[in-house]
């Protein structure tokens, strides 16, 4: 068995390290265990896993101590966590809640705007990513929501940083979007066939 102590490691280590233990065993038999501090990284550590369809098991040791056990049953293709559709892909990243500088209040409105405007496009884009600030415009209280809803009804598909979640203490108003880690966020802007920072 192979054991990572990830206590105390910022996103996206502990996944980064589990990754990592996943290529070394090699595609044999085994299990790997990991220690971590927060749920978010369990939560970061089972996508991983899921897409790789690794079997997994956590267990609560304390308020903030948790193992996840891998179950390794055959070859991992540690490639495949972030499916590709066939068509050309289009990410973007949104780290701010206005767009552009000068009035914020203007680039409240600006931003507002844009996100509409690409629910008018005749190919919406594959992927939104919101990071730091950005992650304002997922919240309940976000005025841009209807669009970012109708833009995933229309296929995109919504990432928000888990560390930037629980640095700015938004968790429980996330109303749109699934937590991701900035491990799967580099993957997925550099598998993009475009890749558009706002």
């Amino acid at each position: 068995m192979i054991r990572i102590d990830a206590l105390g490691k910022p996103c996206p280590i502990p996944v980064i390290e589990t990754k990592k233990a996943i290529k070394e065993m090699g595609g044999h038999k085994g299990e790997i265990e990991v220690l971590v501090d927060n749920e978010v990284a369990l939560n970061n550590i089972e996508k991983l896993t899921s897409g790789l369809e690794i079997p997994t098991q956590r267990k609560k040791l304390a308020t903030d101590r948790f193992t996840i056990t891998l179950f390794l049953t055959e070859e991992a293709n540690v490639e495949k966590s972030v499916p590709i559709s066939a068509k050309a892909v289009t990410t973007y990243l949104v780290g701010k809640k206005h767009l552009g500088e000068g009035d914020p209040q203007l680039g409240a409105l600006l931003m507002k705007s844009y996100l509409y405007s690409l629910t008018e496009l005749s190919e919406v884009p594959t992927e939104l990513i919101f990071f730091n600030e950005g992650i304002f415009l997922t919240l309940r209280d976000s005025s841009s929501l209807p669009d970012l809803e109708t833009l995933v009804a229309k296929g995109t598909k919504i990432y928000v940083c888990g560390t930037c979640i629980d640095f700015y203490e938004k968790k429980d108003e996330l109303a749109i979007g699934e937590i991701t880690n900035m491990y799967a966020i580099s993957e997925m802007q550099q598998k993009a066939d475009k890749a558009i920072s706002v």
